[in-house]
């Protein structure tokens, strides 16, 4: 009887450590609550609420300036977004960002130089993240 008890115990832990094995064959992909642009828009949402939430409406404008810039050059935004919608996405955050940051050191006059500043540093990012000819032909 104990040799009996023995083995069905042996058996039980045996196909107790199967059963995760067999469940693993299966794959599920991880849907989003969000889609594929409303991530980015939440982005640049939250940070213009958080900007705005610390520093009145300067903070807000640097809050959506710098959550932009995040979320039109992280690695999601480049699968999903046009090569121009990012461009124009990270211009239009670097101003929003030299606009807030101008405004809150040098109030009129500063809010337009940083913005243009900002916007110009926007862009000149895009440019230089363009990938070199060697990189669109080999793997780098």
């Amino acid at each position: 009887m104990k040799r009996l008890l023995v083995s069905f115990i042996c058996l039980v832990l045996l196909l107790a450590t199967l059963v995760p094995n067999l469940s693993a064959q299966e794959r599920h992909r991880h849907r989003s609550r969000f889609g594929r642009k409303a991530r980015t828009a939440a982005i640049v949402g939250g940070g213009a609420l958080v900007g705005g939430l610390i520093g009145g409406g300067k903070g807000a404008a640097i809050g959506a300036g710098g959550s932009s810039l995040y979320a039109f050059n992280r690695k999601a935004a480049r699968r999903h977004f046009k090569p121009r919608t990012r461009t124009a996405g990270t211009v239009a955050g670097g101003a929003l960002l030299g606009g807030g940051i101008g405004g809150a050191v040098g109030h009129g006059r500063g809010a337009a130089v940083g913005a243009l500043v900002g916007a110009g540093g926007g862009a000149l990012y895009r440019h230089k993240q363009r990938r070199s000819s060697y990189c669109r032909t080999h793997r780098c």
